[in-house]
């Protein structure tokens, strides 16, 4: 009789253990499937910035275009005004050279 209180015990302590090693194994696969996805949510997250960097890059460089675009065209009107204002300039110390032949011929006429 003193042998089925032992195989009793024995008996729960192999349950026990057999319970704790099933716990230990559901953490073990809890754990693991909480590293794949933290693993896939970093993953996921380094794809999204880098697509973002891409994007942000392409746009940085759409922008650069567009202003050096725009700086050229500028530039050419700066050119053609500066041009414009050397012909009028010109085109006005004519006009002043004429006016004054003009009025030394008639000083001359009227003397």
């Amino acid at each position: 009789m003193d042998h089925q209180p032992e195989s009793q015990d024995l008996y729960l302590a192999q349950t026990e253990n057999r319970h704790l090693k099933e716990t230990i194994s559901a953490l073990r696969e809890e754990l693991e499937k909480m590293r794949i996805s933290s693993e896939a949510s970093i993953q996921n997250a380094v794809v999204a910035a880098n697509s973002e960097i891409v994007q942000l890059k392409s746009t940085i460089a759409a922008l650069r275009d567009e202003l050096e675009w725009t700086l050229v065209q500028c530039e050419e009107k700066i050119q053609k005004m500066e041009q414009m204002a050397r012909d009028e300039m010109n085109q006005m110390q004519q006009t002043v050279k004429t006016l004054r032949e003009q009025l030394e011929k008639y000083e001359r006429e009227q003397k």
